[in-house]
């Protein structure tokens, strides 16, 4: 091995010295040592390409390579700042050409009403005969490496009927998802409910605007209770007649206090887990050790039409039938919850989506002490595919309803209260308000304390 190539790091070193010496080296060889070169531990090699370092190699030899965004020059920058100042649409559009945050959805409004969506941040900058991935000895040269860009970001300005929404779903198609690639969206469950509440009239007030905020009807997973129904009607188990009479009520919603909410919910998760370990077998086989699960947001536009039509020659082993699958989910969710103790009919979703909102201190400090730094444990409404999305440490950071020229009549909730101090007389003000629904004001009122930050006097 060239020494040229070879960098030698003592682990006993201060953490930004380590930092800064893999930063500059040239990534070859790195020697890891304690104290001393001859108390060597072992040697790293970091195999490095015009794209960055290899990540990850595949069975036939070639290599994934990481080429980061916020690794790169001009990626990161405070620009975003001056926001504050826009005086309209337009100009918070230039500001957003140069801000340097990881890649987000930008939705603007300005008190002349005018509105519009775009992406915001660095993004790779690909001609069109460059691929969105692929190995680099597949790239053309002159792709290889592409630069970034924060500009000419795929933009939608006055839509003609006056709406926008996201929902971290894909909003993009053809030519413009090529320039933004794969972001891993959503499920578009949540998105369909937020567009039909904000098409469903012409004029909205702010408590308008909340309550879709706050919907949590189950809409989508209502298709599921029926098929969970239909699995348990039909079945002659002895040990799924408990699930039969929990789950006879759909509530419709997914309440603190639902039943059969939760037992859809679960239903559909064994389905899925025993349909996508039948398909993925074959991947997961012959991959080995080198198999990583994927994330499949989007499985539901696979997993539907596969209960729904039952084709045999896609049912996963081992299983006879599509109705032996389906009725093994449905003993698997019984068992999963007798488990757990309590009658099925105590099993509400609020048990299972229970608030475990915490300090980020809290996860450093013994049990007996770490409730003193968390909001109180809520069973909540709401869930991930619907617009009131939230899980135990999981949600919206904040619901805001606020009119550009009109922020006295806004309305804002957080869920960690006003301040992050446990020691503050406003730590966790407003967290009930935040769970309950509650509207309170965007704007603050009569103030209780000033906090001045002074010079130093010598």
């Amino acid at each position: 091995v060239p020494r040229n190539e070879i960098v030698g790091i003592d682990i006993n070193d201060d953490w930004k010295a380590i930092v800064r010496q893999l930063t500059h080296s040239p990534h070859g060889r790195i020697v890891l040592y304690r104290d001393s070169l001859d108390d060597t531990i072992s040697m790293l090699r970091v195999r490095e390409t015009a794209w960055g370092p290899i990540l990850h190699e595949r069975p036939d030899g070639s290599g994934e390579a990481l080429r980061w965004t916020a690794q790169l020059p001009g990626a990161i920058g405070l620009d975003l700042a001056d926001m504050a100042r826009a005086a309209d649409l337009d100009d918070a559009l230039r500001i957003a050409d140069h801000a340097g945050i990881p890649a987000q959805n930008l939705l603007l409004a300005d008190r002349h009403g005018r509105i519009a969506w775009r992406l915001i941040g660095a993004r790779p900058d690909r001609a069109a005969a460059c691929p969105p991935a692929g190995g680099a000895a597949a790239v053309p040269a002159q792709c290889a490496p592409w630069p970034i860009r924060s500009d000419a970001s795929p933009a939608l300005l006055d839509p003609a009927n006056h709406r926008l929404w996201t929902a971290n779903g894909r909003v993009l198609d053809g030519p413009a998802l090529a320039v933004a690639g794969n972001g891993g969206y959503d499920l578009g469950a949540r998105g369909r409910q937020i567009r039909d509440g904000l098409l469903a009239r012409e004029r909205f007030d702010e408590k308008d605007l909340l309550a879709i905020q706050l919907d949590d009807r189950a809409l989508f997973l209502q298709r599921w209770w029926v098929l969970l129904r239909q699995v348990l009607e039909h079945s002659d188990d002895p040990g799924l007649k408990r699930l039969e009479a929990a789950s006879r009520h759909w509530e419709g919603r997914a309440s603190a206090d639902a039943v059969s909410y939760r037992l859809a919910r679960g239903f559909r998760g064994m389905v899925l887990e025993r349909v996508s370990a039948g398909l993925l077998a074959p991947a997961r086989q012959r991959l080995g050790d080198q198999y990583l699960e994927p994330r499949l947001a989007q499985f539901e536009g696979v997993l539907w039409p596969l209960v729904s039509q039952r084709p045999a020659h896609l049912l996963p082993p081992p299983y006879a039938s599509w109705d032996a699958l389906l009725a093994d989910a449905a003993r698997g969710l019984d068992a999963d919850l007798a488990a757990q103790g309590p009658p099925l009919a105590e099993r509400s979703w609020g048990e299972r989506n229970t608030a475990a909102i915490c300090h980020p201190v809290s996860r450093a400090l013994p049990a007996v002490a770490r409730r003193w730094l968390c909001m109180p444990a809520d069973g909540l409404p709401g869930d991930r595919d619907m617009p009131r999305v939230q899980g135990p440490a999981f949600g919206a950071s904040q619901r805001m309803v606020v009119s550009p020229g009109h922020e006295a009549d806004g309305i804002i909730q957080m869920p960690g209260g006003q301040s992050g101090h446990p020691l503050s007389p406003f730590w966790g003000a407003g967290h009930q308000d935040w769970v309950n629904g509650t509207p309170t004001p965007f704007l603050p009122g009569t103030t209780v304390h000033t906090l001045r930050l002074l010079p130093t006097r010598e």
